[in-house]
């Protein structure tokens, strides 16, 4: 799909770096006539070695600078070949006197300059290297032209040696993407219904519901040996084109945790089925990093392959990724007996019959999902039964999510849900490339196809061709970039004429018809009204465990939030620690402000105990204007950290309250589980001396239990 941006803008002007280039080139023919007086040996003058070497590096760098340039030219991709010819010349001088020689690495530089550049300038530069190794004869005392001679031969057979290798291997890949094309025409002939974007939907429709179980086996059955077929032709086609010992396609069945044998090409040695735990590799690498995986030389893993009988003594195994939506599904695995095989241009080649490989399962799948759409139906009552039963909205979001994935042959599905002010949405769950945008936040009023359905009160939204859409937007968030999508289906979650969401879908062009919006609006129903219920729950919940004022844990929830973490860090030996704190002359705030001038100040209490806490951390309100933090997994150090922090910090703070800006300041009280206490009652008496004791030392202060009395006495004035 075309890209409406325009194009970004050059770094230089192509002019301008045509001319620089140019003269590049001429500073890089002026350095190899000054490097015939091997300017970098020992006894040559300290400027002549300084200033060919300062001018080299300039030209290595700027032609190198110019070549990275988008829309690179000849001139200057030719000058930094030049100078990179100088370099290994120029390391040469500086090496000869140690022995070393540089025509390795000046042989590796012409192989490279054979592929990147072509065979007329690879012998170019192979002729430079030739009149570099002659001067260095003719400088060398006695006099030998043998060395320039081999220099000569050799650099040229390589040049002209590489580049024939490389026409031939231009010719076996333009016969292969021959055949990949006609193997990708056969493929689509699996497509039963080639016009169905022309027909209507609704006879399609019609015919799914007149489908009986016998006969959608009987499809099922059929397609599953079509798909069975495509894939051995993949197969047969990808160990043809890398010249490979074996190729063989595995299916990765994620609920059994094992790697199934479906086709395979090779010797007599291997086994017609075979399972292999996801644990080992090569799947093991490949499903978890979602990468190919690449061994050579192994003996213990690639000579004890199981899917052969008996040792067989592989040398090379490449192991790519086959995905549909996203989501790996299987794994194309290809075998050599040489060890360091498939170099070069092989991987990518293998990738591509990966990709025909997904794509093929992809289109079996959602024309399978079309003739099944009457067992979808069916499916509908136990999954709207399931839903019923569901407490999480996180739950609800990821069965309608797996849900839809049978609806169609999709590239992606996302949930997302509007904020309770109703200003903005955000994309809760989501797989595919949907799944880039997870958590992603986008204002209501933006300019999206989800903000368009949030908005407009509709239940539905189908557009089978996205891009030729008259409104040309983003779906999910602003930077999406060009469309990607070909088709999209979204299905509004309403509740009680509120809208709480929508669930979308996007795919290939003409991807959803009418049949799949029926499925979709019966589960996006039924799932809105347990998410009404479940926030209808929450918000119960909220009410019984929050304090009305502060937001905080009440009194209630603290008390058994207490007892939840001693016991949690019992299980596991570790420790807790109890902060409890006290707004300092609160009545006298409250004599002088008023009561409103007293709420607005334990409101900001709460607000910095919010901030200034760890997640994982818990603040309760106790009661009046006292407060308990609990801190899990905190030692008494930490603690008083902890606790200083926050003294220092409301200290610094001032509350505004009817344009008067009031100081506030607590006192602490710091006890440690189970050094001060065992039980939650025994850890918040040891919790209130050390309040009691900061009040009588003070007040605005932080005060350990474990530095008091066993005994004292208990309160606070």
């Amino acid at each position: 799909m075309a890209d409406p941006r325009p194009p970004a803008d050059p770094v230089l002007d192509t002019r301008v770096r045509r001319r620089a280039g140019q003269l590049f080139l001429v500073l890089a023919g002026l350095l190899t006539a000054a490097a015939l007086l091997r300017p970098l040996v020992p006894h040559r003058p300290a400027w002549l070695q300084g200033g060919y070497a300062l001018l080299l590096a300039l030209g290595v760098t700027g032609s190198a600078l110019l070549a990275g340039l988008g829309g690179r030219g000849r001139p200057e991709a030719l000058a930094l070949q030049g100078c990179l010819v100088l370099s290994v010349d120029a390391l040469g001088q500086l090496a000869a006197p140690a022995g070393w020689p540089s025509w390795p690495l000046m042989s590796l530089l012409v192989a490279s300059q054979a592929v990147a550049e072509g065979l007329a300038a690879a012998l170019a530069f192979a002729g430079q290297a030739t009149v570099l190794a002659a001067a260095t004869a003719a400088w060398a005392r006695p006099f030998d032209a043998r060395p320039a001679l081999a220099a000569a031969v050799g650099y040229f057979a390589i040049a002209l040696a590489v580049n024939r290798a490389l026409a031939g291997e231009k010719r076996r890949l333009s016969a292969t993407l021959a055949e990949l094309a006609r193997l990708t025409h056969g493929i689509d002939q699996l497509d039963d219904e080639p016009g169905q974007a022309s027909r209507p939907i609704s006879s399609a429709a019609e015919a799914l519901r007149q489908v009986s179980g016998e006969g959608r086996r009987a499809r099922q059955l059929d397609r599953a040996g079509e798909l069975d077929a495509a894939l051995r032709q993949i197969v047969e086609v990808a160990r043809a084109a890398v010249e490979a010992h074996a190729v063989l396609y595995f299916d990765v069945d994620r609920d059994r945790e094992q790697a199934h044998l479906r086709v395979a090409r090779g010797p007599e040695a291997l086994l017609a089925e075979c399972a292999v735990p996801l644990g080992e590799d090569p799947f093991s690498f490949l499903v978890e990093r979602d990468q190919p995986f690449y061994a050579t030389d192994f003996k213990r893993l690639l000579w004890e392959l199981p899917w052969y009988r008996g040792q067989v003594k592989v040398g090379s195994l490449l192991a790519l990724p086959v995905r549909s939506g996203g989501t790996t599904i299987g794994a194309l695995v290809a075998e050599r007996l040489e060890i360091q095989s498939f170099t070069g241009r092989e991987p990518a080649l293998l990738e591509g019959f990966a990709a025909l490989a997904g794509e093929t399962i992809q289109r079996a799948r959602a024309s399978l999902g079309r003739e099944e759409l009457d067992a979808e139906f069916k499916a509908v009552h136990p999954i709207s039964q399931r839903l019923a039963t569901l407490s999480r909205e996180a739950d609800v979001c990821g069965l309608l999510l797996s849900s839809a994935r049978h609806v169609a042959g999709l590239e992606g599905a996302a949930v997302v849900m509007t904020d309770e002010l109703e200003t903005r949405y955000q994309v809760v769950a989501a797989f595919g490339r949907p799944g880039e945008y997870l958590n992603r936040t986008v204002g209501l009023d933006e300019r999206t196809w989800a903000a368009w359905l949030l908005r407009s009160g509709d239940k539905t939204l189908l557009l089978g061709h996205l891009a030729g859409e008259r409104q040309r937007m983003p779906v999910f968030v602003l930077d999406e970039g060009s469309a990607r999508a070909g088709a999209l289906l979204g299905v509004a979650l309403r509740a009680r004429d509120a809208t709480l969401g929508a669930l979308i879908l996007t795919g290939p062009r003409d991807t959803f018809d009418t049949s799949s919006l029926r499925v979709l609006e019966i589960l996006a129903n039924q799932a809105a009204a347990t998410l009404s219920l479940i926030r209808d729950r929450e918000k119960q919940h909220q009410l019984a465990v929050l304090d009305g004022l502060t937001g905080l844990y009440n009194r209630r929830a603290f008390n058994g939030l207490l007892a939840s973490a001693i016991a949690n860090e019992d299980r596991r030996e570790g420790r807790l620690a109890l902060v409890m704190l006290d707004l300092d002359h609160f009545k006298k705030l409250n004599d002088t402000h008023g009561h409103p001038a007293g709420d607005a100040a334990l409101r900001s209490l709460a607000r910095l105990l919010d901030q200034h806490l760890r997640k994982g951390d818990y603040a309760a309100r106790y009661g009046g204007e006292e407060f308990v933090v609990i801190l899990p997994g905190s030692d008494e150090q930490h603690a008083l950290q902890a606790a200083e922090r926050l003294r220092t910090a409301l200290q610094k703070y001032r509350f505004l309250h009817e344009g008067a800006r009031i100081p506030l300041t607590a006192s602490f009280g710091v006890a440690v589980w189970p050094g001060d206490g065992r039980e939650p009652e025994a850890l918040l008496a040891a919790a209130d001396r050390g309040l009691y004791a900061a009040k009588q030392t003070g007040r605005n202060r932080v005060v350990a239990a474990s530095t008091l009395p066993a005994e004292s006495p208990t309160g606070a004035p």
